[in-house]
This record gives structure tokens, sequence and C-alpha cells, in this order.
């Protein structure tokens, strides 16, 4: 039996939402906000949608959702071009051939895992910005941005979490 006009449309709708939210993140992420004292640095938001959904749920977000929020991330945030694409379709490669030793996993172990996967990635940024650019960043901008990345996780993975059981209750 053929699925109607509106079953089509609701799935296609919970297939995006996950899309969604991580570009709603990260067009929060790059509002600029200073406070006095504390470094420019913000956590990577996107590494953490897609590390998430390639985790959880990699049928929600494919390598093309990734490359196009890293290549957006990119061009909001003034970094050459493909960089943050690289990373974060790496970040689903390394995850994705891995999945076995992510599936029923407690959480401690998932973000134990995120902290390594988020230090390769970081790591790897710098380094990629660094070559095309001519421009070395920081060590501290790095380790914040490497700390608010773990600390946010687990109110991400939340979020993503109370989002992954309304996508899959039947409507």
């Amino acid at each position: 039996m053929r699925p109607t006009l509106w079953q089509t449309l609701d799935q296609t709708a919970r297939r995006l939402i996950p899309f969604g939210l991580s570009l709603l993140l990260l067009l929060l992420a790059i509002v600029p906000m200073t406070t006095p004292g504390f470094l420019r640095a913000g956590p990577m938001i996107t590494l953490l949608c897609v590390y998430y959904w390639a985790v959880h749920r990699p049928d929600m977000m494919g390598y093309l959702g990734g490359f196009s929020l890293g290549l957006l991330e990119d061009i909001l945030m003034n970094t050459p071009l493909g960089v943050s694409s690289l990373i974060l379709m790496l970040t689903q490669m390394v995850v994705l051939t891995q999945y076995r030793f992510f599936v029923g996993r407690p959480f401690l172990i998932t973000w134990w895992a995120l902290a390594l996967v988020a230090l390769g990635a970081i790591l790897l940024k710098a380094l990629a910005i660094a070559l095309l650019s001519g421009y070395v960043v920081a060590p501290g901008p790095l380790i914040a941005s490497y700390v608010l990345t773990l600390l946010l996780y687990p109110i991400l993975a939340w979020v993503f979490a109370r989002t992954q059981i309304l996508l899959t209750k039947e409507p």
C-alpha cells in the first residue's frame, strides 16, 4: 500500500528535523557574544550535532547534511571553504565505521568517545586552517573550545534524545 501525500510529507519533515535543529543551533552559535575576560572561543556545535545523530540515528543525518552544515559554517565563520565539511564528514565516517562499538553503550562511553573524536577534530581543523590560510590558532582558544564542546554535549544530547523520541512517535 502506497503512503498518502500527507504521510509522505510527515516522513520528509521528520527526516529534516535533525538537520534543521542543527542549522538553528549553528546560527545561534555564531551570534557574537563577548564577555570581558573570556577567550573568544565557542563550542563546536556542528560537530556535536553530527556526532550525536551519527551515533544514535545515522539515517537522520547523512553525509550531505554534514557537508552542508560544514560549508555553511565555513562561510559564516570565515574559515577556508571545505575545512568544516571535511571535519564533519570525517566525524561521521569514524562513527559509522565503528558503529558496532556505539550501539547500546551507556552515555558515559559515548561521551568519552566524543572526547577523542573532538580532540582529533579540533587539532585537524587547526592544522588545516594553518596550512590553508597561514593563520595559526593560539592554543588557549582551542582548549577553551574543546572544553566547552565536552561540557555542552550532555545538554544537547538530552535535547536531541527528546527530539528523537518525538520523531519516532506515530502521528
